[in-house]
């Protein structure tokens, strides 16, 4: 993925404060909320979030994407998960 597309998908879910990693993972300054977008699959892969990361109610089956780690909460209820395999380090 390129580094202008990856900027549309931050664009389109108000992702703020972001690093583009040479590997296509973004870190995010910031919290990332994607509950309530209807999402089968994480739009992005994320490497390290400051604050919250939140894929709550959405219609996730993985958390292939998730970020490696997590300073606030990481929230993902109410999805369509069958393992939290891919969920973050710390």
């Amino acid at each position: 993925m390129s580094n202008v597309e990856i900027e549309k998908i931050c664009d389109k879910y108000n992702i703020t404060n972001y690093t583009i990693n040479d590997d296509g993972s973004i870190d995010v300054n910031n919290s990332v909320y994607l509950d309530y977008y209807e999402l089968t699959e994480l739009p992005l892969k994320f490497n390290k979030v400051t604050g919250n990361f939140d894929c709550s109610r959405n219609s996730l089956t993985s958390l292939e994407g998730s970020p490696e780690s997590v300073a606030g909460k990481f929230y993902c209820e109410y999805n369509k998960l069958t393992s939290l395999e891919g969920s973050p380090e710390s």
